[in-house]
């Protein structure tokens, strides 16, 4: 499952609440189907056998294979995550699905796996040559190039209406090198004008570089008290600027004063100490190759091949691989991490349900695609792409179950979401749960960090299983013999009844589109509730300079100021914006009752848009 908090998610929180804790996955809906007509039925009954059951030994097969070392952790740069995908398609092939893409049973995407430096990467001054990996170490974010330019001290590089302080007044940076402490003033100090006790999202490298790019610095070049050994970083997208860290030694020699001092300075005066010193120019040459590659979603479809209609049974089958940024293993040595629960157990559970679905698909009005994503970890990639290029057009997809960590079901009980985005779900859901001898807990929002996400913005009602987090969670722990195989069996059995009586309804579901957030004005929203609300929601499988939107929450910001699903976000209240991580920057610099004016490109465009944010509870 895409982690939510600290890692892979803060991006989707941030694009709707500046404050909710960094990590983020995503969507509000494009275009909603035309409504049912009012006579339609109120419930949907659940119309499979339920004398049908799941194997609870070819569950634990198929987990301990996908889930074995063998396969690497299914990563996207493994050779794992490609044995996974061949088996998932001879798999749904014998179960006797058809291919669901018009060239057989996979649809590929590029995206990126890796990120490595190049041998192109110096910095200089005059005579002095820096040492990489001792001296300076460039960010795997960092924009690759050459740049020449006069070496300023930026003091923290922050700029903080709240706090009144400025790093940048009475500073040119335009078309030099900005050098900016690490941290902020006063990390230890709990009298701190900013917290003190932990840092601000000012603090960040994201902001300071934004800062720094927004003056025109050619680079900047980020003081550390010392400076790891760079190797190969998480992926990462081009940040618009070259980024690096120094050593304070580098720095000295760079301005020709001790920054430990100036260091020391601010933190007693909290005032700015930023100045141009008046030397030699530096030379800062940064490489950073950052590796593409195809990987494949998996499906196959059963039912009628002339129904317009359809139904979606999906799980992803990506992990971590090796651990990496998304690892919370603590270790920084390579790790498999098998993800048996995360998700291996929602893919064998999907397969089993395909299985029996086919079995008895004689009375399907509807198709039922059942497909496993690739890329879910990294953003939602394989969910989103299916999306943008599905196999019917999105406004005949009647519904789309999704199962993400479905392996340790405790005291029978179920996590079932999504109950609200259709009027019918919630009896669905419980008849279905209810009907297996399980206990169920509802929630009725059809957005989360998981693959029903992209289908609920398009549109599309949603349900989503889940048996709960636990402490193996993203970590080399999560292996094969930590799930309970015949709790997968009841689950799975639940998701095909589910399924079944969406597929062999008369009539679809009637979408329900997300009610907007409570609003509240006033405030910083540092430290309270969820900051800022803008309420746009991130297309993460478009590559794009800038943030395309796959869609907005009604009754958000985003929505009153006519942002509409494919704008492009290219500017934020005066900040450009290249990605994801920008707008994140933007959105916190503001508070809850600004009035902002955001740009997007809509059909080749450029439109200014005035906003109202709000905070979300």
């Amino acid at each position: 499952m895409k982690r939510l908090v600290a890692l892979a998610l803060p991006l989707l929180a941030a694009c709707q609440s500046a404050g909710e804790p960094a990590p983020a996955a995503p969507h509000a809906p494009a275009s909603a189907p035309a409504s049912q007509p009012a006579s339609r039925p109120a419930r949907l009954a659940v119309a499979w056998s339920r004398t049908a059951t799941l194997s609870a030994q070819r569950l634990r097969d198929t987990v301990y294979y996908l889930a074995s070392d063998e396969l690497e952790g299914r990563g996207p740069a493994t050779a794992g995550l490609e044995k996974a995908a061949a088996y998932l398609a001879d798999q749904v092939k014998k179960a006797g699905l058809r291919p669901a893409f018009g060239d057989g049973y996979r649809q590929g995407f590029e995206m990126m796996v890796g990120v490595e430096f190049g041998p192109k990467n110096h910095l200089s001054a005059g005579k002095a040559a820096f040492e990489r990996g001792k001296d300076f170490s460039p960010f795997t974010f960092s924009a690759s190039g050459v740049a020449e330019g006069a070496p300023v001290f930026v003091g923290y590089g922050i700029t903080s209406k709240e706090q009144e302080y400025d790093d940048y007044a009475g500073v040119d940076v335009k078309g030099k090198v900005a050098v900016v402490l690490d941290g902020e003033p006063g990390d230890d100090d709990p009298k701190s004008p900013f917290d003190g006790r932990r840092r601000t999202p000012h603090s960040t490298v994201r902001a300071k570089l934004l800062l720094a790019r927004e003056g025109g610095a050619v680079a900047m070049l980020l003081v550390k008290k010392t400076v790891d050994p760079s190797k190969a970083g998480p992926v990462a997208q081009d940040a618009g600027l070259m980024v690096a860290a120094i050593s304070e030694g580098a720095a000295k020699a760079l301005l020709g004063f001790d920054v430990a001092k100036a260091r020391a300075g601010i933190d007693k005066t909290y005032a700015p100490a930023s100045k141009d010193p008046g030397r030699p120019a530096a030379k800062v040459e940064i490489e950073v190759l950052r590796q593409r590659r195809t990987v494949f979603n998996v499906a196959g479809v059963m039912g009628p091949a002339d129904a317009k209609e359809a139904v979606v049974l999906g799980a992803h089958y990506d992990h971590l691989g090796f651990g990496g940024a998304n690892s919370l293993s603590g270790s920084e040595e390579p790790l498999i991490h098998n993800g048996a629960d995360d998700n291996a157990s929602g893919t064998a559970t999907v397969l089993e349900a395909a299985r029996a679905l086919a079995a008895g698909a004689e009375g399907l009005e509807r198709k039922v695609y059942v497909v496993f994503f690739a890329g879910e970890e990294d953003g939602l990639l394989g969910s989103s792409w299916f999306v943008e290029h599905p196999p019917v057009p999105m406004d005949q997809m009647a519904a789309m179950v999704n199962l993400d960590m479905v392996g340790r079901l405790r005291q029978d009980r179920l996590h079932l979401m999504g109950v609200k985005t259709a009027s019918e779900l919630a009896t669905l859901a419980k008849e279905a749960v209810e009907g297996r001898g399980l206990v169920g807990t509802y929630g009725g929002d059809g957005y989360g960090p998981s693959d029903h996400t992209p289908f609920y913005a398009r549109g599309v009602p949603v349900l989503f299983l889940f048996t709960g987090a636990h402490a193996d969670y993203h970590k080399p722990s999560d292996d094969a013999d930590t799930l309970y195989y015949p709790g997968m069996a009841k689950v799975g059995a639940v998701a095909a009844d589910l399924v079944s009586a969406l597929a062999r309804a008369e009539a679809r579901p009637t979408y329900v589109a997300a009610p907007p957030p409570a609003a509240h004005g006033g405030g910083s929203g540092e430290g309270r509730g969820y900051g800022p609300y803008f309420g746009s929601i991130p297309d993460f499988g478009d590559d794009v300079k800038g943030v395309k939107f796959s869609g907005v929450r009604p009754g958000s910001p985003a929505e009153k100021a006519g942002c509409k699903a494919g704008d492009v976000l290219v500017e934020f209240n005066g900040l450009e914006v290249q990605n994801l991580q920008d707008f994140t920057v933007a959105l916190r610099r503001s508070a809850p009752g600004d009035t902002v004016v955001v740009k997007v490109v809509r059909g080749g465009e450029t439109l200014a848009l005035s906003a109202t944010l709000t905070r979300r509870e």
